[in-house]
């Protein structure tokens, strides 16, 4: 599993015509963290293929920090998670090493995006050109990769472990990067990121690097770039491969509005919010009437605490399945998108938004990592609903659709047969989609744990 996570940085690296080896790191700087961490301050110049034949021939130089936790020894057999974090717009490289503080315990990968580029790229026009000509490239994904590469490479890490995290750019993405890069990434976790530019308030900022909305400019893929950065039509597109996302937007967002996650109404090909749902991403979306950057008088509290990336019953891994819910029955309503946050950002409690105030899809569902069974033969699984203090308190029993995803010895095939059975009775027949995903539907869910097994229909 190691071997197949570096050969698949390497070969998404190769795909941008570069390699990780080009990228010379430089360190600078060596500092303690406030939490027994180190550290390390480094810096490279703009890199071929990384950047536009402008910023390269400029040498324009990059700062990247990383911090290595508490305990970590070079001789050591101890291995640790990764983190990728992902700052804000505007934020800048020597305001940000604090940030490793928040996550002990990891190695934390700390990259800088100066030019504002929501972590993807820009124009390969840039600077001085005309976005509205040439090519839109993946330049930054392409610089992140590199940095994952070189930590994976040199540091004592857990390949399987290695995560993205991030707030508004950062939280932006941090999406993008789970969404196309599961094979690299376990799990994602976004706050107040963006899905769909056309509808945010930084519209006319990426229209300054990726040509404007209209234009119908293409990226190094060959795709309309303003239809690649919509992250519902990616996934509608590219979903075969899902590693799993959290999300928290707010309602009084005045800056990355509510409406590019619930709608808004019209708006193509759907919402994010119902791509994950039809297309059985793993997620966890949560809203609530926060704006960009306060909190309401009174927070609501979406459940009991959980980190699944640290959890030692419920967590993500890439060499480890986990399940894909959709159509659950105690969801909340976030409305169609109709509305808008109103005034000032530091104005809450009124904005015009449809649906349900607070909420989420996928609330207090959790699954046992330790006990599912991944064979060729059957593939099992224990799921229910957290029911602590701000856990579920409903009726007691919910219905869910579940999808294994990232299964790593039962294979379904396109349009072959399953069967499966649940613990609390229930038992039917799925055939496989086009992807191989097999889903069982309305799966009763308690407060207890129910065991829901597959197997290939004899």
């Amino acid at each position: 599993m190691k071997l197949r996570i570096l050969c698949a940085i390497l070969m998404l690296l190769a795909s941008g015509a570069i390699a990780a080896e080009k990228l010379e790191l430089q360190k600078t700087a060596e500092q303690p963290g406030g939490k027994g961490n180190k550290l390390f301050i480094f810096t490279h110049k703009a890199v071929e293929g990384m950047d536009s034949p402008g910023y390269v021939k400029q040498g324009y130089e990059y700062h990247l920090t990383i911090s290595l936790p508490a305990g970590y020894r070079e001789n050591s057999e101890n291995t640790f998670p990764v983190l990728l974090w992902l700052h804000g717009f505007g934020d800048k490289w020597d305001q940000l090493q604090k940030a490793a503080d928040w996550f002990p315990g990891k190695i934390v990968i700390i990259p800088n995006d100066p030019f504002g580029t929501w972590f993807y790229g820009y124009s390969d026009q840039l600077p001085g050109g005309d976005p509205n000509s040439g090519t839109v490239v993946n330049y930054t994904e392409r610089r992140l990769l590199a940095y994952v590469d070189y930590v994976l490479k040199n540091y004592k890490t857990d390949k399987n472990r290695v995560f993205v995290l991030g707030g508004s750019m950062g939280g932006t993405g941090a999406i993008s990067l789970a969404l196309r890069y599961p094979e690299v990434f376990a799990g994602a976790d976004s706050r107040k990121g963006a899905t769909n530019r056309k509808y945010c308030k930084w519209k006319n900022q990426c229209e300054t690097i990726w040509g404007t909305a209209s234009g119908g400019i293409l990226n190094n893929e060959g795709v309309k770039v303003w239809d690649w950065q919509n992250m519902a039509w990616y996934a509608a597109k590219f979903h075969k491969k899902s590693t799993w996302l959290r999300t928290l937007n707010g309602k009084e967002d005045v800056s990355i509005p509510f409406r590019q996650l619930a709608g808004p109404p019209g708006v193509k090909p759907m919402s994010f919010y119902k791509a994950m749902e039809e297309f059985k991403i793993g997620h966890q979306c949560f809203w609530d009437g926060s704006s960009h950057t306060k909190r309401p008088d009174a927070p609501f509290i979406q459940e009991d605490y959980w980190d699944p990336f640290t959890d030692e019953e419920c967590f993500l891994r890439l060499d480890l399945s986990f399940p894909a819910f959709s159509r659950f029955s105690a969801n909340e309503d976030p409305g169609t998108g109709e509305g808008d946050a109103v005034g000032r950002d530091d104005q809450l409690g009124d904005n015009t938004y449809d649906g349900d105030k607070n909420g989420g899809f996928n609330r207090h569902l959790r699954w046992n990592s330790n006990t599912i069974k991944d064979t060729p033969e059957e593939y099992s699984i224990e799921i229910k609903m957290s029911a602590e203090k701000d856990g579920y308190k409903g009726k007691g029993i919910e219905i869910v659709d579940v999808t294994p995803r990232r299964l790593q010895q039962f294979n379904p095939q396109p349009s072959a047969i399953y069967s499966w059975v649940s613990s609390a009775g229930q038992s039917g027949d799925v055939t496989a989609d086009a992807d191989g995903l097999i889903t069982a539907p309305s799966v009763k869910v308690t407060s207890e744990w129910t065991k829901l097994s597959f197997k290939p229909q004899k």
